[in-house]
């Protein structure tokens, strides 16, 4: 947890300086300006701007990974949906910093004791990305994107799908009589293992930018052991298709 939080402090203090500084591109081919002056009056004026702002939303197909939890390690969809801004932080070439807020929904589906389940684990989220924007010739932009998000799980149940009963999915780990009385599930030893509230971990995907259109794919790779378990860890797997607009 503190690595990724210190990631997070070196990035925003590495970006804060830069967000004053002011477009200065050379006229190279595939160049932002050459992109420009090919276009439209409305794209020029958005593309000449160093920051925007956009709205997300769309499918977040998600598991967990790992050995200490075993009823969520199956994929299931869920929804996510949010909104971004994005800083230039070099007059260099069309790099992007962005960052938002936004609200997932993760988790997954497995069995325990041979029952089914299906875990639901919502975050509000904060991605911390750097984007490079590739202007085409036709009218299209391609957005690279690399970096991490930080995230706490604000809401989460646990519930088993044959006999409909359900418990909170966020904190420590359940007496497996009391799990049983409230899951349904024939008791064992040790405890029911639940999940952690904290999440990060890193972001890679790439975007496609037309107008003010936005299209993206991204995939999380949880970092943070979100399972309660010293000896064995568990972490969040998810894969983003994010439609949205940018201003």
């Amino acid at each position: 947890m503190k690595k990724l939080f210190t990631f997070a402090m070196v990035a925003l203090m590495g970006v804060l300086p830069m967000m004053a500084q002011r477009h200065n591109y050379t006229s190279t081919p595939n160049s932002r300006y050459d992109y420009e002056n090919r276009h439209s009056r409305w794209i020029r004026n958005y593309y000449g701007k160093d920051m925007y702002f956009g709205l997300r939303i769309g499918p977040a197909f998600s598991h967990v990974s790992g050995d200490a939890i075993s009823y969520a390690g199956d994929n299931k969809t869920g929804l996510h949906l949010g909104g971004v801004v994005g800083f230039e932080i070099t007059n260099r070439a069309p790099v992007y910093f962005e960052t938002g807020l936004s609200y997932v929904n993760k988790g997954g589906k497995g069995e325990f004791n041979n029952q089914k389940f299906n875990t639901s684990l919502s975050y509000i989220e904060l991605p911390l990305v750097f984007k490079y924007i590739y202007y085409t010739d036709i009218g299209l932009s391609i957005h690279p994107l690399f970096g991490g998000y930080l995230a706490v799980g604000v809401d989460g149940n646990i519930k088993n799908k044959v006999i409909k009963k359900k418990l909170g999915a966020f904190g420590k780990d359940l007496p497996n009589a009391e799990a049983a009385d409230k899951l349904g599930i024939v008791p064992s030893d040790g405890d029911f293992p639940r999940f952690k509230r904290f999440d990060g971990g890193l972001r890679v995907g790439c975007g496609v930018g037309f107008s003010m259109f936005y299209l993206d794919m991204c995939y999380d790779i949880g970092l943070a052991n979100i399972s309660h378990d010293d000896y064995n860890s568990s972490s969040n797997r998810t894969l983003y298709l994010n439609f949205g607009v940018n201003f």
